[in-house]
């Protein structure tokens, strides 16, 4: 039985059994977002804290009540699909291009804090949005940054902040952005590290406070033949 708590994302572009249990594992994770009940479609504006107080939603009638149902803004699955990332394309894994999910934890009246126009980090500068949590992905050594290749964001500006501030409400729908890892190196380990940016993130390593690692390993082999992971 696999490691549950594994790191480890290992699959072979010719064995459609091994990319398997990340494909199942997407579309159960995934599977909430079809659920649009006491959700509404969020534009220009409009955001999740246009119902929060004190940590729980409420939502305000045209009487000036509070007993209305809480609508959080729906979270659309469309960009990813447009992308490859979608259940249709089995995630990218099908490819050899592997699309991870990415999320922040859930802290209750926690939103993102735009950086001051100067201040913006440079890994993250030509796609840095305001009112968005941009990501930011690379190898966690020189050798890695060198194999890893190319990495698409969906969306490209990260997790749009309308979606926050997280808050008890009926049917909320956390906000995840994808990362495509378009040419990763075949039958070769590659470790990872993805860091979250707004100006209120906080990186620590050692806490892993704003940033996850996990290693990618592609295996492009014939059944039968074994290949050594580092």
């Amino acid at each position: 039985m696999d490691d549950p708590d594994s790191t480890l994302i290992r699959f072979n572009v010719k064995d459609k059994s091994s990319y398997a249990k990340y494909v199942n594992t997407l579309d159960e994770y995934l599977l909430k977002y079809k659920n649009i009940t006491a959700t509404r479609i969020c534009t220009g504006s409009q955001s999740n804290a246009d119902l929060v107080k004190d940590g729980s939603a409420k939502a305000v009638g045209s009487d000036g009540s509070e007993d209305h149902l809480a609508e959080s803004c729906r979270f659309e699955l469309r960009p990813f699909e447009m992308a490859g990332c979608g259940a249709a394309d089995d995630y990218g894994f099908r490819e050899g291009k592997p699309c991870v999910v990415l999320s922040l934890n859930r802290l209750i009246g926690w939103k993102p804090i735009d950086y001051a126009k100067d201040s913006v980090p440079e890994a993250i500068r030509e796609r840095y949005k305001p009112n968005f949590v941009t990501l930011y992905c690379d190898g966690t050594s020189d050798p890695d940054k060198e194999h890893l290749g190319h990495v698409s964001y969906i969306p490209e500006a990260g997790i749009d902040g309308k979606y926050y501030p997280y808050a008890v409400m009926p049917n909320y729908h956390q906000p995840i952005a994808m990362v495509r890892f378009d040419n990763p190196p075949r039958n070769k380990l590659v470790l990872v590290e993805c860091r979250a940016y707004a100006q209120n993130i906080e990186h620590d390593i050692t806490a892993k406070l704003g940033l996850v690692n996990f290693e990618l390993l592609v295996e492009d082999i014939d059944s039968g033949t074994t290949v050594e992971s580092r």
